[in-house]
Order: C-alpha cells, then sequence, then structure tokens
C-alpha cells in the first residue's frame, strides 16, 4: 500500500501544512483512494525551507512547497499509477 508522508513539523506546520492534510484526506476520499493510499502525518523531514513537505513511499518521491490546489494534480498522479 502506498503511503503518503506529509511533514507537520514546526516550519511545514506554519507554511500550512494542516490545510494540505486536510485537503489530501478529501482528495483521497473522493478519488475512492481510502484504504488503497495511506495518508501519515510525520515529523520533520528536515527540508524546513521547502516545506510543507511530503514523501511518497514507495519510491521516494517528494514533493515541496505543498498547497492544497496542488493535491488533486497529487491525487490524480496516485490514481494513474493504478493505486
Amino acid at each position: 500500500m502506498p503511503r503518503l508522508y506529509l511533514c507537520m513539523g514546526p516550519h511545514c506546520r506554519s507554511r500550512g501544512a494542516t490545510d494540505v492534510y486536510a485537503a489530501l484526506e478529501q482528495a483521497l476520499w473522493q478519488a475512492g483512494l481510502v484504504g488503497k493510499v495511506e495518508c501519515i502525518t510525520s515529523g520533520c523531514q528536515d527540508r524546513c525551507q521547502r516545506g510543507p513537505n511530503l514523501l511518497v513511499q514507495p519510491g521516494g518521491r517528494r514533493w515541496h512547497r505543498l498547497t492544497p490546489h496542488q493535491i488533486s494534480a497529487l491525487v490524480a498522479l496516485l490514481s494513474d499509477t493504478g493505486v
């Protein structure tokens, strides 16, 4: 099962990670990916200047400076890969 690790360290939270998380959960639900993709909050990912940060496992792909508006593209990419 793919896992999305969204940083909730203090720098990412101050840059809107909480709103990104809410948008991510909503988009996964709307795409029917709940139970197929796991969304996990993490501690600091040591990329504070580029936050909010998200790590996709497996594969190790990273997304930086995420906004709620970018979440639909991320979820569409997950859907296209046959998750």
